[in-house]
Formats: C-alpha cells, sequence, structure tokens
C-alpha cells in the first residue's frame, strides 16, 4: 500500500509540473516568443568617470545605440533585439536605471519601428523622457517621437514628424523638433487622459531661415534659431531675423552656428572666430574682441574659436574648428599683344585685329592676415585644445587634451573622443567615450584645469 501510495504521489508531482513548465511557456499561435528582460548594462566607478558594460544579452542583439549626453548628466541607450524588441535604457550621472520595453505605437509600421535607430532624446526630470527615432532604411521619413511617463511607467504619446533633434523648453513643458531644413514642431508634453497625441504647433520657415544648425527654447512657445543666414526669433507667432555677418576669409563650413544662453541674455557664433553677445530683448550687440582673452602666443587660435555651448557654471566651451582656407589667388596670365592687320593700302591706317571689349578681372579673394602660409603652419601643429571662458572674466583657460587624457585614467580600450565638438555637449556636464558596448561616462569637471 505504501508503494502504490509513493508511486501515485511521484505520477502527480510529474504532472503537475509538466503543466505548470507547459503553462509557462505557451503563447498565442503566431506570437513573438517572451524575452526574459534583465538589466542590460552594469556600471562601475573606474578613473574618473563611470564605466558602463554591456551586460551578455539573452537574446541576440540588433544593435546598441547611445543618444548624445543630455542636460543634467543624462544619456539614453537603444538596445534593440533581433525579435525588434525596442528597449530604452536612462543613465543619470552614469548609473543606469531599468529597462524601457516600449510598445510598437498604433499606426506606425512593424518594419519601421523594429529596425529604428534612436538618434536623440530629452528628459524632463520626474515627469517624462521624449525619444526620437528615425528610420535605419530611408533617411527622408518622418521621425518618430514618443513620450515616455517615468511615473506611470506607460507611452504618454507618440507622434510622427519631420526632424532630426529635440531640444527641451526651460519650463519643462514642451519639447522643439527641428532639423536642418524642417518646420520647427512644438509638441506639448502634458498629459491627457485618453490621448495618444500630442497638443503640438508647426512653425514653417521663412526664406530668412537656411539650414538650421542650432535651436535654443526661450519659453514653451518660443525659440531662437541659428542658421547659414544668420539669427531668428520666433515669438508671439512671429519671425524677426538678424543678418549675418560677412564670412570670414579663413572659409569655414556651414553648419556651424550655434546660440547658447538663455531668453534673459544669450550669445551667437554666426562662425567660428566670431562672438555676439545678445541682449533680453533680442538684439545683438558688438562682437567680442576673442584675441584680447587670449595671450599673445595663442592669437592665431581667437580665429578658429568654436562655441561648443554653456555649462551649468555659466562657462561657455569652446572647440578649434579647421577651416578650409581659400585657394591662392592664380596668377594672371600675360595679355597678348595686339597683331597689326595687313594693310590694304599706303595711305591706309593700321587696324587692330583684337577689337572685343576687355574681360573685367574677377572679383578680388578674402585676404588672408596673416599669409596663408602662416595659418598652415598654425594648423599643422594641431588643434587638439578647448578654451572656457566664463563671461565677464579678462582670459580664457585653455585644456591641452592629450595632457588632461593622461590624468584621467582612462579605462583600457576606450579611445581618445572627438574633440572637435561632435561628442562634448557643455550643457549635459558630462561626456560619453567609448560604445556602444563599453561606455566611459566622464564629467567636464574631470576635464577643468585645477
Amino acid at each position: 500500500m505504501t508503494r502504490t501510495t509513493l508511486a501515485l504521489g511521484a505520477a502527480a508531482l510529474t504532472i503537475t509540473l509538466g503543466a505548470g513548465v507547459w503553462w509557462a511557456t505557451r503563447r498565442n499561435p503566431g506570437a513573438p516568443p517572451q524575452e526574459e528582460v534583465l538589466e542590460p548594462f552594469r556600471a562601475s566607478a573606474m578613473g574618473a568617470g563611470q564605466l558602463i558594460d554591456l551586460q551578455p544579452p539573452t537574446v541576440p542583439l540588433r544593435q546598441v545605440r547611445w543618444t548624445p549626453p543630455l542636460p543634467g548628466g543624462a544619456a539614453v541607450a537603444q538596445v534593440l533585439s533581433q525579435t525588434g524588441r525596442q528597449q530604452a535604457v536612462l543613465f543619470l550621472q552614469g548609473t543606469p536605471g531599468p529597462a524601457i520595453t516600449l510598445a510598437e505605437p498604433t499606426g506606425i509600421p512593424a518594419r519601421f519601428f523594429q529596425f529604428a535607430d534612436l538618434v536623440d532624446a530629452a528628459l524632463a526630470p520626474d515627469d517624462a523622457l521624449v525619444l526620437l527615432y528615425r528610420s535605419s532604411e530611408d533617411a527622408a521619413a518622418p521621425g518618430l517621437v514618443m513620450a515616455w511617463d517615468l511615473k506611470t511607467q506607460q507611452t504618454r504619446w507618440s507622434q510622427q514628424a519631420p526632424g532630426e533633434h529635440l531640444a527641451l523648453s526651460p519650463n519643462h513643458r514642451s519639447a522643439f523638433l527641428f532639423g536642418a531644413g524642417t518646420p520647427v514642431t512644438i509638441l506639448d508634453l502634458a498629459n491627457r487622459a485618453g490621448s495618444h497625441k500630442p497638443v503640438s504647433t508647426l512653425v514653417e520657415l521663412p526664406p530668412e531661415v537656411k539650414g538650421i544648425a542650432s535651436l535654443l527654447p526661450l519659453g514653451p512657445r518660443s525659440f531662437r534659431v541659428a542658421h547659414d543666414l544668420g539669427l531668428s526669433t520666433w515669438r508671439n507667432g512671429a519671425w524677426t531675423h538678424i543678418q549675418a555677418p560677412p564670412p570670414s576669409p579663413l572659409g569655414f563650413s556651414r553648419g556651424l552656428g550655434l546660440v547658447a544662453g538663455t531668453a534673459k541674455a544669450g550669445w551667437w557664433q554666426p562662425e567660428p572666430g566670431t562672438l555676439i553677445p545678445l541682449n533680453p530683448d533680442g538684439k545683438a550687440g558688438e562682437p567680442r574682441d576673442l584675441k584680447a582673452l587670449l595671450p599673445e602666443a595663442s592669437s592665431l587660435d581667437a580665429g578658429l574659436l568654436h562655441l561648443l555651448g554653456g555649462g551649468a557654471d555659466g562657462h561657455l566651451w569652446f572647440s578649434l574648428a579647421r577651416p578650409t582656407l581659400p585657394a591662392p589667388a592664380p596668377v594672371p596670365a600675360p595679355a597678348p599683344a595686339p597683331t597689326l592687320a595687313p594693310a590694304s593700302g599706303a595711305s591706309d591706317p593700321p587696324l587692330l585685329e583684337n577689337t572685343a571689349p576687355p574681360v573685367p578681372p574677377p572679383p578680388a579673394l578674402p585676404t588672408l592676415e596673416p599669409s596663408r602660409e602662416v595659418w598652415e603652419a598654425h594648423i599643422s601643429r594641431g588643434l587638439d585644445r578647448l578654451y572656457l571662458w566664463k563671461p565677464g572674466e579678462d582670459h580664457m583657460k585653455v585644456i591641452l587634451l592629450a595632457d588632461a587624457w593622461k590624468r584621467l585614467a582612462a579605462p583600457p580600450g576606450i579611445p581618445v573622443p572627438r574633440w572637435d565638438g561632435g561628442d562634448l555637449r557643455p550643457e549635459a556636464g558630462a561626456l560619453l567615450c567609448g560604445g556602444p558596448d563599453q561606455v566611459w561616462w566622464l564629467p567636464l569637471t574631470a576635464l577643468q584645469p585645477r
């Protein structure tokens, strides 16, 4: 009797365990298998920053991407699996939060979302995380903006619109979506129950605005943009414009303009080497003499100073932009001497064969001061320097990047970042080095001169 009871008990346990495994692993026909949600990253203090490592995933990954660093020491990483699962991880001061799994928005093609690249983000602390996705296959396709509610841990709204970058209003109530040649879309971050679309305003660009390079929010519905033709402000439903000064004879690429600061006081750089203060009413003041802020031995750097933005401590950060330098002026060929036509008679005067009107000379090229040879020699010695200036001080501080990198104790395998501004956003207060599987989060205070 005892042996029979034990056998029945063992059989019942086997059936129960089998049913439990079947129940845990069953899924609807045609639905993708459930993927285990784990913390994708691990962070640990190393050197002057935080080393962030991607942990071995449970499923194959399609890609890992990082947004540029965000104000307040934040950053966002995209983790996209081969099955098309979109996850985002928010980092604060180099420490990762939980992975956010995003559901496919209604009305968005599945292929777009399952292959989309996360290109930018904006963080309204304790309220919402705004994510901008772009198509990985069609650069001309509109982007997808999604607002993730940090309190309810759900998607608040989503919307498709053209644009390449995000910026947050000073009061964190709206986000601005913009691109080099696209209208500016203002998205309301307020949570409206039962609504999956944000309240948005589309601001078309007038002919006076070409090639937006930078946008500075002034309020929930107002902003300034630096562009190829100058500086323009949208306020109270109307545009005002300031024309850019004549270009530097050094010759810089377009798209390097920047506007920084606040609604009360700001700075505008039409191109490297020029820095113009902005009054509270938006009018431009007299350009700042940048040479006066540098020692005589570094005076040529003044013409190359490229504004990157302003930090929370009030410092403006500059890198050195590489100019194109205009081609040397061609040596004019000597004019051919006129030839005499054969005389038709002894008393006839000689006729000139070349009777065409003279060709006007080409317009004069900008004059370089000092000479092109001096500039080429200066540039060849390297531009790996950053400058810091706090408005009101009489000099700039220089950061020699080779020396700074040595004292930062970077982890092995982390490459030296780009110092031309591509990796550095002063308003974020931090720098992301390396990636995508291993990233070193470095506070900018570690770079500053001691």
